[in-house]
């Protein structure tokens, strides 16, 4: 009985070897824009095998819940002001990457309900396209790249027949299914990474008064784009709009007390929306005397009737989730 126990037990650590092995075997063991160069710090655990992470997505679940289970006043009433505007949210895994995982996901469930959204897609890998115009005339370091084209179009490839999928009628429940597998995901979240970095450093006269001090755009996408354990700032989330022509609404509800119990709204607008340039922001405070504004839900594209942006993320200090309107439940 034992010998049988100490086989099974080998038994299963041979699977999970394997089933690492398998998908480490899914890099082709090159170097890509998902591996820094050598001697540069990776998260310990971003190259797991699947079935050793937690999900990377949740599934819908009342906002009201955060304020039973959070410790903090602050943050509590914070909440209470959000569901004010909010019924639900969606939990992304806090890996580094929640916010580009979040923005992907919102965008696809929004792309599901168009009424042409094959449309929308065409005009999406138009911007694509011309990142990648934007792309190629850029330098990129061997160390991250042993072809950056043939990477780009093939990680390209992965995203269009990803949304294609969900224009052609793929459901809520199988997209959620795809999305909580590991390996495409995360190529893609690479993709949205890249273009961010090839809109700062493309148009790097546009950025340069948002980069840190002392920093000029490589540096500064070197050390804050590319680490797939980096949490996305306000930057990165104004290029990826830009560069997808997505916009963007940002809930967010920080540590700060320095204007009251109050929650911050940032909504992005990409120049062809807003036609006030790539950089163009409507910023708010809202509180809980403040009135509740009705929040349509629009048809047909990513602004509501009130055109305000569908994709809402509510960020957390060092962390993204997703925010479902009342009108949406």
């Amino acid at each position: 009985m034992i010998f049988f126990g100490m086989i099974q037990c080998r038994s299963t650590k041979m699977n999970i070897f394997s089933q690492r092995k398998n998908w480490k075997q899914l890099l082709d063991g090159k170097r890509t824009y998902l591996r820094p160069p050598r001697g540069h710090h990776v998260l310990s655990d971003v190259f797991k095998c699947p079935d050793t992470r937690k999900a990377a997505l949740g599934r819908q679940k009342r906002l009201s819940r955060l304020v039973e289970k959070h410790s903090k006043n602050f943050f509590k009433e914070k909440i209470k002001i959000l569901c004010q505007h909010y019924a639900h949210f969606r939990r992304t895994r806090g890996d580094g990457n929640c916010f580009y995982r979040a923005f992907l996901f919102s965008y696809l469930e929004n792309l599901g309900l168009m009424q042409d959204s094959q449309a929308e897609v065409t005009r999406l890998i138009e911007h694509v396209a011309m990142s990648r115009e934007n792309f190629c005339r850029l330098k990129w370091d061997k160390a991250y790249f042993l072809n950056p084209e043939e990477y780009f179009s093939s990680v390209v490839s992965e995203f269009s027949h990803l949304v294609n999928s969900v224009a052609n009628g793929l459901s809520s429940n199988e997209l959620y299914n795809r999305s909580i597998q590991e390996f495409v995901p995360l190529r893609i979240i690479s993709l949205l990474r890249l273009l961010a970095e090839t809109e700062i450093r493309s148009r790097e006269d546009d950025y340069k008064s948002l980069l840190p001090k002392e920093m000029d755009a490589l540096t500064y996408c070197c050390k804050e784009l590319r680490p797939l354990d980096v949490e996305a700032e306000v930057l990165p989330m104004r290029a990826l709009t830009y560069a997808l022509g997505i916009p963007l609404r940002v809930e967010t509800v920080d540590d700060g007390l320095n204007r009251g119990i109050q929650v911050k709204r940032l909504d992005l607008f990409p120049r062809s929306v807003s036609g006030k340039g790539p950089l163009h922001l409507v910023e708010s405070y809202w509180s809980s005397i403040t009135t509740p504004e009705p929040q349509e839900i629009g048809s047909g594209n990513l602004l509501s009737s009130d055109d305000t942006p569908l994709l809402t993320l509510m960020c957390r200090p060092r962390h993204c989730d997703i925010l479902y309107r009342s009108e949406q439940n």
